[in-house]
């Protein structure tokens, strides 16, 4: 799980590094005009929002990306579950978030040669990494993830072969907005999130300087909102996992407004949208490192309930009679731990 932050950590310096390299051509695929402008530019802008939505509502943020892991770790929690949720569009898709990708970058109104083989390779890319990321889940998960990969499909949804998807199959309801108004903080902090971005990069971010701005903005926005939430936000559960999942939900709100903010401040004032390019680092960088600042933040506070399971297993073992050496039976060989994983590891957290 700790590889989830290694690879979007290097896939966030590669888009940025790619960005700020990148050579635009004169050539034009298609260009359309009038209401097939109109409707092309709706559907790209509804991927976006697909994207950002799967994420908030179908996810768990912080396993996705892999901040909980690395929280978990600062905390001395140990490795954190993972539990997949029978939810939207997850019934039916095991990699959704893949499947926005198409739309994402093939959906543009004005096609140039360069933006067309940026669509192209980021897509196989997009359909190879499914494919493989499966076959990993196949392996850790085992029997669990078997049962959901025959009713689901991979990146489009199997219409044919199962048309109820997963619907039948017992699975947990998503737990991270059980009490939407605990996430508010995030929406408000986001706004002012999106307000930063306009002051320090402007309306529209284009060039290579740019691409280092944005990511220079998207770390400042991850320590500021981070510290702060961390600040305002307390603990509404009593389970140390459900807290992060909390946390890692109200900082992904954050982030993602403070995007779309941006991005529509800048489309009022200049009639489009700032480089996509720029997107996914600043909703990441925020993400990621905004949920670490934000339990580092108030780190006391996000330990209690650890704190009160050891205190609470301490006393346990002191009740616990004492076994004579005559009835203590011989230890069992520990089994191991990908066993514990692969009845908890299947698809809950993929991105």
């Amino acid at each position: 799980m700790a590889w989830r932050s290694v690879e979007s950590l290097a896939n966030v310096v590669y888009i940025l590094a790619a960005a700020a390299l990148w050579q635009h051509t004169d050539t034009v695929v298609w260009e359309l005009s009038g209401s097939a402008m109109v409707i092309m530019y709706a559907l790209a802008v509804a991927s976006w929002l697909w994207y950002w939505q799967l994420h908030l509502f179908e996810y768990d943020c912080g396993l996705a990306f892999g901040s909980t892991t690395l929280v978990s770790e600062a905390a001395g929690a140990g490795r954190p579950k993972i539990t997949n949720w029978k939810v939207g569009s997850r019934r039916w898709i095991r990699f959704p978030v893949h499947t926005a990708f198409f739309g994402m970058f093939f959906l543009l109104p004005t096609m140039t040669t360069d933006l067309l083989v940026l669509a192209i390779v980021v897509n196989v890319y997009n359909v190879v990494g499914s494919i493989l990321y499966d076959k990993r889940l196949i392996k850790t998960a085992g029997e669990p993830y078997l049962r959901y990969l025959d009713v689901t499909g991979l990146i489009f949804p199997p219409v044919y072969r199962a048309p109820k998807g997963a619907g039948d199959m017992p699975m947990p309801a998503p737990s991270h907005w059980r009490k939407p108004s605990m996430h508010l903080p995030g929406l408000v902090v986001g706004l002012g999130l999106g307000a930063l971005y306009h002051v320090l990069l402007g309306p529209t971010a284009i060039t290579p300087m740019d691409m280092l701005k944005a990511g220079g903005a998207g770390l400042l926005g991850a320590v500021v909102t981070g510290l702060l939430l961390g600040a305002i936000l307390k603990p509404r559960a009593a389970d140390w996992a459900q807290q992060q999942t909390d946390l890692s939900t109200t900082v992904a709100l954050n982030a993602a407004t403070g995007v779309v903010t941006w991005a529509t401040i800048g489309w009022i004032q200049t009639g489009q949208a700032p480089s996509f390019a720029a997107f996914l680092p600043l909703w990441f960088i925020v993400q990621y490192l905004g949920h670490v600042f934000a339990f580092l933040a108030g780190r006391r506070k996000w330990t209690v309930s650890l704190a009160d399971d050891a205190t609470a297993g301490a006393h346990a073992d002191a009740a616990a009679p004492a076994a004579s050496p005559a009835s203590t039976p011989a230890a069992a060989p520990e089994k191991p731990r990908i066993g514990v994983t692969a009845r908890t590891n299947t698809a809950g957290g993929i991105s």
